[in-house]
């Protein structure tokens, strides 16, 4: 029923297309889908670039981070004060 349906449509907009009419519209043949699409451009296959760039990587530099962290943060132990407010 779908199929019977959308086949009906679909030749109920093309003979609506290809039907001579007249436009009697304030403005004329802007306003009429049929002839917009008929007097339109061919659709072009251009698609923007839409790669990544390429980010060349050099060597890591060689400075020294910070010190590594040890022990236990300030007032994690029962019966030490906690820091200071600054």
């Amino acid at each position: 029923m779908r199929a019977l349906l959308a086949a009906g449509l679909a030749v109920l907009v093309a003979l609506s297309a290809a039907a001579p009419h007249v436009h009697a519209g304030p403005r004329g043949a802007q306003d009429c889908a049929a002839c917009v699409v008929r007097n339109a451009d061919v659709a072009r296959s251009e698609t923007p670039d839409t790669l990544p760039a390429v980010v060349v990587a050099g060597e890591a530099p060689a400075v020294p981070g910070l010190p590594p962290v040890t022990g236990a943060p300030l007032g994690a132990i029962p019966g030490q004060s906690p820091p200071r407010a600054a």
